[in-house]
């Protein structure tokens, strides 16, 4: 197991120290940019100055854009996990109606 190493942070006024394996300082690196940009982006409307409810707009903003993320054959991460748990819940159905009762 390798050694953690501290990334300090700032977002929103608050300094944040954050463990993480040196292998993956970069992307922890790149999604604090990404999530300052969001939070600038916010900020920038002049919407909303509750640093409660920028933090999570930001946070709401970068889940949503991950959800559209395409996956294989064009499927949308959410779609993609809608049809899983569609699949999952069709087995349950077929397993609990071939239980003996």
């Amino acid at each position: 197991m390798s050694d953690l190493v501290q990334v300090d942070v700032n977002l929103l006024g608050r300094q944040f120290a954050i463990a993480t394996p040196p292998e993956e300082q970069e992307t922890l690196q790149e999604a604090v940019r990404l999530l300052s940009g969001k939070i600038d982006a916010i900020q920038g409307a002049g919407r909303i100055m509750d640093t409660d409810k920028i933090a999570i707009m930001a946070a709401l903003n970068i889940a949503h854009d991950l959800l559209k993320i395409k996956v294989g054959e064009g499927l949308e991460i959410a779609q993609f996990q809608r049809k899983i748990r569609s699949m999952i819940e069709a087995a349950d159905t077929a397993l609990d109606q071939s239980r003996p009762v």
